[in-house]
């Protein structure tokens, strides 16, 4: 399979799209009970006048063997149905296959309501038995989308998910092929992600062929899925890579306004190189596979062990060499080209809907850790179980495409949630100068690597994503959060991880594109490096907003605390800061911080106003003073720097006896300085540093200017 490079028809298109048309035909002449009267009711039901065999006419008894039924039901497919279905292509460390849930009705079930317990315990017994994936069935469903298009849905049940964020009985997932019924060509390819949150994985206007059939990568234990449209298949490329095209055509974003735009789309993450810990399924404290209700059940039939993580809290830092995904078992359906694990059976989603109302289990949750002042709260993340015929996108496919173009394309609608995102990337600060910092940016770094003692790496795990105005978490991929539909108005960003100290801020959306963190860039800290720098001006003006600044890293927090009147941000022990806090006068303040001189206790308390905020550039200043002094041929700069600290601390003493339009005319002073360092060591310029060393004096002038001009717009407070 590959991409079409050309909107010109060749003689084999022109064959198989007629092929195709004539399939078209004969599915929609009500063949097996599939007549135009079922495409035309939003409930997905035969019309009486369009088939001798409705729902109506049914036996109304739930099956209790389902060999006869299946045998007749997989007879009675539809060509357009046979025609796309996909062949699904699992990670090596599966446990859950797409199986038909009719056969595990068991003592626990009853009044059409399928037990967890009676599902995962039949399941286990019987692949254990057979030694192969038992019951193998995909099921199907045709919705109309307009009186051109229709949406044909592959519905896939399996009877547990297992992941890195989640866990529940009763996994239904989805792969949606939009289908121009006029000539026959499939529009759009949509494979749903984890949840309404997050952006599916979408192919517009795919090419394929008559010998071909969709191809879909499925994510071990959750189930999403991804497309896989460029030939690569049990491969997943976000980009374009090499002869193939990427995967998805979703539209781009920027995660950082620094970083290349990429596809706005789940993808595949242990597909795409990031290491995913799953998280063990526990019910009422103790594992699942240890409950008397599953005596047939044991550990090795979750996820393996050795990617799996038992508590996050009680690691010190994230778990390493995680093993990527690997390519495991290849399920094909009927007729398929594709050398296949195994075959699929193809069943009306009816055959389900018959015998079932309902799936249940006891609520699974895993604890979510928020942090507040004091220690850390927790909240349940659950993940209710979903019905497809109760699923909005049942009855109408549209909904579930989330990206504006392909949404577009479809049916012309532009529904404003579709561009409602929050995005951005994680990072881990470490020890040591070996990754990222502010004070570096776009060189190499070399003349401040013995003076820097924390940098940013890329995460060695991906992380869990939580917007608690929505319960369900979501993973990053290469280390980036994606959230979809997300409503105006406040909300709360959550990020947790194995071995990560947890992180939160609230933030507000007002629409469009948001980016949480210091522009869209969220820092975290491993369990065993955080101190938490915390303050509580409850009893006074409040704090409305926080910002935490590195010396050499750059902003590790920028954003709206999450509780009232008081923050706790953990950091990096070897780190030195800056804390400004905004009060909620809208008067800012600052104090520079050693957290290893806290010992525990609250940062002292940030006096909000113009001394504050001149006392704290000084002391900023000559730390730069003392760095750069270091450089070679640095002494000017390193005494312009001195300079200006000693103006600041100048307008700290006259701003604390209330003289404010002498503070402000010794921070201008100090401004001027700094603008004459940055004259000297302007980009191109004659100034005799190393290009390292040159971009670091302007980040230290640059940064020095932005506080001085703070501290100039900053009324004094009595």
């Amino acid at each position: 399979m590959k991409t079409s490079d050309s909107a010109a028809e060749t003689p084999d298109d022109g064959s198989r799209r007629r092929a195709l048309r004539y399939g078209l035909v004969a599915a929609f002449a009500g063949v097996g009970g599939f007549g135009l009267g079922w495409l035309t009711r939003p409930d997905g039901r035969d019309d009486d006048s369009a088939s001798t065999e409705t729902p109506s006419e049914q036996p109304t008894e739930r099956p209790t063997e389902t060999a006869a039924a299946t045998e007749t039901e997989a007879a009675t497919v539809p060509p357009l149905v046979a025609q796309f279905a996909p062949d699904v292509y699992f990670g090596r460390r599966e446990r859950w296959f797409p199986t038909d849930p009719r056969a595990y009705a068991g003592p626990n079930s009853a009044d059409g309501v399928l037990d967890g317990f009676d599902a995962l315990a039949g399941y286990t017994r019987a692949f254990d038995e057979a030694g192969e994936p038992p019951n193998p069935a995909v099921f199907y469903n045709v919705a109309p989308v307009d009186d051109r298009i229709v949406a044909v849905q592959y519905w896939m049940y399996s009877v547990f998910d297992q992941f890195t964020v989640n866990f529940h009985w009763h996994d239904w997932e989805l792969l949606q092929v939009f289908v121009d019924t006029e000539s026959g060509d499939p529009l759009l390819l949509v494979a749903s992600a984890h949840a309404r949150k997050c952006p599916n994985n979408e192919f517009l206007d795919p090419d394929i062929g008559p010998d071909e059939r969709p191809a879909v990568l499925a994510e071990v234990g959750s189930h999403s899925s991804a497309t896989d449209v460029n030939g690569r298949v049990a491969s997943f490329e976000r980009y374009s890579f090499s002869d193939f095209a990427p995967d998805v055509s979703n539209g781009p974003v920027k995660p950082l306004d620094r970083l290349s735009s990429q596809p706005f789309s789940y993808g595949l993450p242990r597909d795409e190189g990031a290491r995913v810990p799953f998280a063990v399924p526990e019910l009422d404290g103790a594992p699942l596979a240890d409950h008397p209700a599953l005596p047939d059940v044991d550990a090795e039939d979750f996820v393996d062990e050795d990617v799996t993580v038992r508590s996050w809290r009680d690691l010190a830092r994230p778990p390493g060499k995680l093993p990527v995904r690997e390519p495991g078992t290849v399920f094909t359906g009927p007729g398929s080209p594709t050398d296949g694990d195994v075959t699929y059976e193809l069943l009306p989603i009816d055959a389900v809907r018959e015998a079932f109302d309902d799936f249940a289990g006891p609520q699974l949750s895993f604890e979510f850790a928020i942090p507040g002042f004091v220690e850390d709260r927790f909240a349940d993340h659950i993940t209710s179980v979903g019905i497809p015929w109760e699923n909005e996108r049942f009855a109408d496919p549209t909904a579930d495409v989330t990206d504006p173009n392909h949404r577009r394309a479809i049916d012309g609608a532009e529904p404003p949630s579709l561009t409602d995102r929050v995005v951005g990337r994680v990072s881990i600060m470490g020890s040591g100068p070996g990754g990222e910092v502010d004070a570096a940016p776009g060189t190499d770094g070399d003349a401040l690597a013995p003076f820097v003692d924390v940098s940013r790496f890329r995460p060695a795990v991906e992380v869990a994503c939580l917007l608690r105005s929505d319960p369900a978490a979501l993973p990053t991929a290469d280390g980036v959060f994606r959230f979809l539909h997300v409503e105006p108005g406040s909300h709360e960003l959550v990020v947790n991880g194995p071995g990560i100290a947890p992180y939160a801020e609230r933030f507000d959306h007002d629409g469009g594109t948001v980016r949480p963190g210091v522009d869209g860039r969220v820092t975290l800290v491993a369990n065993e490096d955080a101190v938490v720098l915390r303050a509580d001006r409850r009893d006074s003006t409040g704090i409305s907003e926080v910002r935490i600044t590195e010396r050499f890293a750059g902003a590790v927090f920028d954003g709206r605390p999450v509780e009232d009147g008081r923050f706790a941000v953990p950091v990096h022990r070897d780190g030195r800061y800056t804390v400004e806090i905004t009060d909620d006068d809208g008067v800012t303040g600052a104090v520079q911080v050693d957290p290893t001189r806290l010992r525990g206790e609250p940062i002292p308390d940030v006096e909000p106003g113009k001394t504050s905020l001149a006392r704290t550039l000084s002391a900023v200043l000559a730390d730069a003073a003392a760095v750069t002094s270091e450089f070679e041929g640095g002494r000017e700069v390193a005494a312009g720097f001195d300079g200006a600290a000693e103006d600041a601390a100048g307008a700290a003493e006259t701003a604390a006896d209330g003289d404010a339009s002498t503070a402000n005319e010794r921070l201008q002073g100090a401004t001027g300085r700094l603008r004459r360092i940055l004259e000297r060591v302007a980009p191109g310029a004659d100034h005799g540093y190393t290009e390292s060393a040159a971009g670091a004096v302007r980040y230290f002038a640059t940064d020095g200017i932005d506080r001085a001009q703070r501290a100039v717009e900053t009324p004094i407070v009595d």
